[in-house]
């Protein structure tokens, strides 16, 4: 597997995505190995971690500035494949290469053409739709810049050199097959997973709840979290003033994230009034964010697009009640008010909006009715660990490579 993120190195949602997959696999017996970018590192080095081999290449950087082939680009490129070749020598050849990765997609290729293995593109994202709500650049994340065009080039060259696409929801499936109807390559939509060990172990750590419990301020009585790079598509600008809209005293909003509109959204939060009622966490660790929505009175997901999202699933994971954005793959996750509280988003895929009306009578529902609440949020939890596992996941990825190489691990 080739992802430039792999934990501890975390720079967004692929490092989870490449762990649980990592792991998952390993624990379905397969022999893993991850080429993974080391910013810090001076010589190559490999280390063992859950079951998983990852070689971490000495690159100076994860991601270059841009997406254009600069030299510092190249580098990376290269690097991770003559890593990959290194390996293939001393351990034998791959069976398979997969990409939960778009970024490694050429070193990817590479490595499959020469050893006449099939190529597994886990796919996670929708450019044409994610880039459409950015202001300038994408920001892969904080500092991390990409162009369109370059992002759709990549995409569809990833889309072509594979043998199987995996798409992580039906909307995702949907939205690209729209763009691409004639590929011919062959696809399956699985579903990502949330590590249920991971969500019992925070669930369980008492002192950190409490901990972060005591920072907020006395006044707080009844606790929103939301979670996600403050980009305009995740929807914290109409969250801000749809908790403006909330005649809820004691009401407390933590955003949990960094971006390019940190400082748009503080200053929003101040003309509104809400200074003393929102708390923006800036850098965290997964644990730390993890932690806070399993404490939250209320999850908050107003996101205008998502392929497949985590911290919703996680959110739900921990019983806590959820309102979300009924977009794309939130609606596979929450498909009915059962399980939290929908607010409808208006508009194409590419240019939606959320009233914040409906977004604070949603809140204001879910705090009024604690009871209720936590119904949804039990019926919620029982959903996600049936049928959103790592575990399922990864079992079905299993299945899948196994078909893929005619091999059992």
């Amino acid at each position: 597997m080739f992802s430039r993120e792999y934990p501890p190195v975390i720079v967004g949602g692929t490092s989870t995505v490449a762990r649980n997959l990592a792991t998952g696999l390993a624990a379905n017996r397969w022999q893993v190995t991850v080429i993974s970018a080391d910013p810090h590192g001076d010589t190559d080095r490999t280390e063992c971690l859950d079951g998983v081999t990852i070689v971490r290449v000495a690159t100076t950087v994860v991601y270059n500035e841009d997406t254009s082939l600069s030299d510092a680009s190249i580098r990376v490129h290269r690097g991770l494949y003559r890593a990959a070749l290194s390996l293939a020598g001393q351990d034998g050849p791959p069976d398979a290469v997969a990409i939960p990765d778009l970024f490694c997609c050429p070193e990817a290729s590479l490595l499959a053409r020469q050893y006449r293995v099939p190529l597994v593109n886990i796919l996670l994202q929708d450019f044409r739709t994610l880039t459409a709500y950015d202001r300038d650049q994408h920001r892969v994340t904080s500092g991390v810049n990409a162009t369109a065009g370059d992002l759709f080039e990549l995409e569809e060259k990833a889309l072509r050199s594979s043998d199987h696409t995996v798409f992580i929801s039906r909307a995702l499936a949907d939205a690209i097959g729209s763009y691409y109807p004639r590929l011919p390559r062959a696809s399956s939509v699985i579903h990502l997973g949330v590590d249920t060990r991971e969500i019992a172990s925070i669930a369980g750590a008492a002192a950190e709840a409490d901990q972060l419990r005591r920072s907020l301020p006395s006044a707080c009585r009844r606790l929103v979290v939301a979670c996600g790079r403050l980009v305009p598509v995740k929807g914290f600008d109409p969250l801000l003033r749809a908790v403006a809209a909330v005649d809820r005293p004691g009401l407390h909003l933590v955003i949990i994230g960094v971006g390019p509109e940190a400082s748009h959204l503080a200053r929003l939060a101040d003309q509104l009034g809400l200074t003393a009622k929102v708390t923006f966490t800036g850098p965290t660790s997964r644990r730390t964010a993890l932690t806070w929505m399993s404490i939250a009175d209320v999850g908050v997901v107003p996101s205008l697009w998502e392929s497949f999202c985590y911290v919703c699933a996680e959110m739900m994971a921990f019983g806590r009640p959820v309102v979300a954005s009924t977009v794309d793959s939130l609606s596979e996750l929450m498909p009915t008010e059962e399980f939290g509280y929908r607010v409808p988003a208006a508009g194409p895929p590419t240019s939606r909006v959320i009233d914040p009306g409906l977004l604070a009578g949603a809140l204001q529902q879910a705090l009024a009715d604690p009871a209720a609440a936590t119904r949804r949020g039990a019926a919620a939890r029982e959903r996600i660990l049936t049928e959103f596992s790592n575990a399922r996941f990864t079992a079905s990825m299993s299945a899948l490579l196994g078909t893929l190489t005619g091999s059992t691990p």
